[in-house]
C-alpha cells in the first residue's frame, strides 16, 4: 500500500472517531438536559448512539468526562502559554498572563458552562470529578511548566506547586463570581481581580478599610 493511501485511510479512521466522539457528546448534552445528569447512564448514551459501552470508554473514562469534553488536551496547551511567556515575567505575572490568555470563551461554550454549573448544582459527582479529577492535574501541569521555566526540582523547591495552587485558586474564584452572575460580570476583570488580592492582599485590605 502506498503513503498516499495509507495517509487517506488513516485520515478517515481519525474523522470517523471525531464523529462518534462529537455524537456521543451531543447525544449526552442532550440526555443531561432532558432527563438530569444521575437519572442519565451511559447505556443511555451509547444506545442513542448505537455503539457499545465499551467503545464509549476508548473516548471518555466516565459519564462526568462527557460534561468537560477533551480537558486533558487541553492541558497540553497550558504548559505551552506558560513556557512561551517572557523569561523575564514572575511567575504569578507569568500565571495571570496565561490565565488572560486562555481566556477564549464564546457565546457556544458560556451556554455548556452555564448548563454544567446547573447540573453541578443538582448532582455532587458533577462538581466532585471537577475538584478531585480535574483540578489536580491542572494545577501539575502548572508546576510541572512552572519548574521548567525556573530549572527547579519539584522535590525540593516548594515553589512551583505554591504558585500553581494560588493559581488555579485565583482562577476557580473568579469564575465562580462569573457563573453566578450567568457570565454577565467580565471575566478577564474577575481574573485581574483575584491575582490582585493575592499578591497585594495587604494593599487590597488597606484599601477597604481606609
Amino acid at each position: 500500500m502506498g503513503k498516499e493511501a495509507l495517509e487517506k485511510i488513516l485520515g478517515r479512521r481519525e474523522r470517523k472517531k471525531q464523529q462518534t466522539r462529537d455524537a456521543l457528546e451531543a447525544t449526552a448534552w442532550r440526555l443531561f438536559q432532558r432527563k438530569g445528569f444521575d437519572q442519565t447512564t451511559i447505556e443511555d448514551i451509547t444506545d442513542a448512539v448505537d455503539i457499545s459501552p465499551r467503545t464509549f470508554f476508548r473516548y471518555f473514562d466516565s459519564k462526568e468526562a462527557v460534561l468537560f469534553g477533551d480537558w486533558r488536551a487541553n492541558l497540553d496547551r497550558v504548559s505551552e502559554v506558560i513556557l512561551a511567556r517572557p523569561a523575564d515575567e514572575p511567575p504569578l505575572v507569568v500565571l495571570f498572563n496565561a490565565a488572560q490568555e486562555l481566556n477564549d470563551v464564546n457565546a457556544a461554550n458560556q451556554s455548556q458552562m452555564l448548563l454544567r454549573r446547573d447540573l453541578a448544582r443538582k448532582s455532587k459527582k458533577v462538581g466532585e470529578y471537577e475538584r478531585n479529577v480535574m483540578m489536580p492535574e491542572l494545577e501539575r501541569s502548572v508546576a510541572d511548566a512552572l519548574a521548567q521555566r525556573l530549572g527547579t526540582d519539584m522535590e525540593s523547591d516548594l515553589r512551583p506547586d505554591l504558585y500553581a495552587a494560588v493559581a488555579v485558586g485565583a482562577l476557580t474564584a473568579a469564575r465562580r463570581i462569573w457563573l453566578a452572575s450567568d457570565c454577565k460580570t467580565s471575566m478577564p476583570e474577575l481574573l485581574q481581580q483575584a491575582f490582585d488580592f493575592v499578591t497585594y492582599p495587604a494593599d487590597k485590605v488597606t484599601s477597604k478599610e481606609s
